[in-house]
């Protein structure tokens, strides 16, 4: 009899044209059966011919679709599902090390720049669009990346961290690496977020791949995803992701679920011999999370949803299946809940005020590239950026026998100027090619 245990769930592609199977490459890293699956939908023969009992149905539409449950890792499979939901890939860039810098000043605005090809770190502080440098960040606002005092990560987190109005921390990374391999930054903002900029590396083995939403009319690239075990092995092509949701508490490690929308169903496939990686789950205790530039050590959980919003029909002429992809509206929600306390019950007034805030958050694996210390690894890694979002509702659950603060939210794209785009999630992996 088919076990739970055997079954396999692959990928591969993007496919070009849609609906064309591209060799499956990537296992997906499932955590229980998928829902995926080919259903029919029928409807009676209408007439009416003295038997007191229908006549017969006819096949109108079938439907490829259904969720895919996921214990979400920075690997292949799993950046492939990122990428068919969110659109837009930059190039991987092979990574030694990050910081993340916060400006803490009185200007309304701090624009941070990075160009590796100058070996230079720019801050521009003031209104929002019309800001200045900071004549007290480096030399007139800009840090030589090349000077002997500030040519390593570490001189330059301990450098910025010195700062009256900044705070530098280091995320992972030999404190040795060069400060000049700073990966571009044509702008990002670092007031009331956190700004993360990494550092290259031509060894390392971890590459980074950054994915941002793609909110033009072009349609999300679709994938072919092979399921193994059922007694048969099935294949479905132009499968895009519609629904992507995460989810990580305390104690445990992060789930996901992805909603598959697709077009065809073929069954007789060879079984897969694909492996999936060696990586690790993303653990909840190895994570940090930040609100408004703030951290918050006491975090009890965190949701997010983002969909796509396709139109399910999606049919057409000569063929009862699925044949075109129409993406909606993209949208991004979630709920975190904290431990009540007096700068938690400070989010309470967002609510009433429209005010937006900032989220980020991170989650590690293995050890890429092991190092002496710990905090010096390069490690798999998954973070996610949110940095325009609206509160909906601030509530007071009870936890055992004390009170918490839970915060709904949804990701904006405001109006003016931004520096930041409205969603941004990193893989760290040890894929050097894009997904």
């Amino acid at each position: 009899m088919p076990s739970v245990k055997n079954i396999k769930v692959t990928i591969g592609g993007p496919e070009s044209p849609v609906g064309t199977p591209e060799a499956r490459t990537h296992v997906i890293p499932i955590r229980a059966v998928p829902g995926l699956d080919k259903t029919i939908e029928k409807t009676l023969d209408p007439v009416i011919i003295g038997s007191n009992m229908d006549a017969g149905e006819y096949t109108v539409a079938d439907a490829v679709g259904g969720s895919i449950p996921l214990s979400p890792r920075a690997v292949a499979g799993f950046g492939k599902l990122l990428k068919s939901l969110l659109g837009t890939e930059g190039t991987p860039q092979q990574v030694a090390a990050a910081i993340r810098i916060r400006y803490k000043g009185s200007s309304a605005s701090c624009k941070l720049v990075a160009n590796t090809t100058t070996d230079e770190l720019s801050s521009y502080i003031g209104a929002k669009g019309a800001e200045i440098l900071d004549t007290n960040f480096g030399t007139a606002g800009v840090i030589d990346l090349a000077d002997p005092t500030t040519d390593t990560v570490g001189e330059l987190v301990t450098l910025i961290d010195g700062y009256t109005d900044y705070e530098c921390e280091k995320l992972f990374g030999e404190d040795s690496e060069d400060a000049g391999e700073i990966i571009d930054v044509t702008q990002v903002q670092a007031k009331d977020m956190w700004a993360y900029l990494l550092f290259s590396s031509a060894s390392s083995g971890a590459y980074a791949h950054i994915f941002t939403a793609d909110l033009t009319d072009a349609e999300k690239p679709a994938y072919s995803i092979q399921k193994d075990g059922y007694q048969d092995n099935f294949l479905y092509a132009g499968c895009v992701v519609d629904t992507l949701s995460l989810a990580a508490a305390l104690k445990g490690m992060v789930e996901g679920e992805a909603g598959i929308l697709g077009f065809t169903e073929t069954d007789g496939q060879t079984a897969s011999s694909l492996n999936l990686e060696d990586a690790k789950a993303l653990i909840f205790h190895t994570g940090s999370f930040a609100l408004a530039s703030k951290d918050y050590k006491y975090l009890r959980n965190v949701n997010l949803s983002m969909a796509n919003n396709h139109n399910p029909e999606g049919y057409g002429l000569t063929s009862t299946s699925r044949q075109y992809h129409q993406k909606g509206k993209f949208d991004v929600s979630g709920d975190f809940q904290l431990r009540l306390d007096a700068e938690t019950i400070l989010e309470r007034a967002k609510v009433f005020s429209n005010g937006l805030a900032a989220i980020s958050f991170l989650f590690k694996g293995k050890a890429i590239l092991e190092a002496t210390l710990p905090a010096d690894s390069v490690p798999e890694l998954m973070l996610v950026e949110l940095p325009y979002c609206g509160y909906s509702a601030f509530e007071f659950p009870e936890n055992a026998g004390v009170l918490d603060a839970k915060i709904n939210f949804k990701t904006l794209k405001p109006g003016g100027t931004l520096y930041n785009e409205p969603v941004k999630v990193i893989l760290i992996t040890e894929d050097s090619a894009a997904y």
